[in-house]
């Protein structure tokens, strides 16, 4: 009788366990920001709604000189606003375990619009320049994105 409660109180210890380190993961790779509507295509014409809170997502791995920015000019602010960019890294086993030598499992980069509150266009581009000009390369440095306010 007494293994089997042992038994019990190690399952449900596990379980306790785990669900705390489902909380940890979750919060440690959803980010801060709101992104509303994600968008992750590498480049193309992405349409919202007017007011609609929405977000472009690229990978990244920091770690290897990867940072993208919006490239200027800015977006026209009559179509689109920027709330804001975050970073938010992966997070795999190896972040988990604090694996040493490690450059990481990489992340994404979030960029965050509101559309304006009317139809309209608008051009989105984000630049890195870690790829820009190297040879064979040179389309990677730059996304470009056609926001249609509809």
């Amino acid at each position: 009788m007494t293994w089997r409660r042992i038994l019990i109180a190690a399952v449900a210890l596990l379980a306790v366990a785990g669900v705390a380190g489902a909380v940890v993961v979750h919060r440690m790779s959803a980010g801060k920001l709101d992104h509303g509507t994600v968008f992750t295509v590498a480049s193309g014409e992405l349409a919202v709604k007017p007011g609609e809170l929405f977000s472009v997502e690229v990978s990244a791995h920091r770690v290897t000189g990867q940072v993208w920015t919006v490239a200027d000019p800015a977006p026209d602010p009559a179509a689109v606003q920027t709330v804001g960019d975050e970073y938010v890294k992966n997070v795999g086993l190896r972040d988990l375990v604090g694996a040493t030598g490690s450059a990481g499992s990489g992340g994404r980069y979030y960029f965050v619009f509101r559309a304006g509150p009317n139809p309209g266009h608008a051009t989105i581009t984000l630049h890195d320049p870690h790829h820009a000009g190297r040879p064979g390369e040179s389309d990677q440095g730059e996304r470009h994105f056609t926001v249609d306010v509809r």
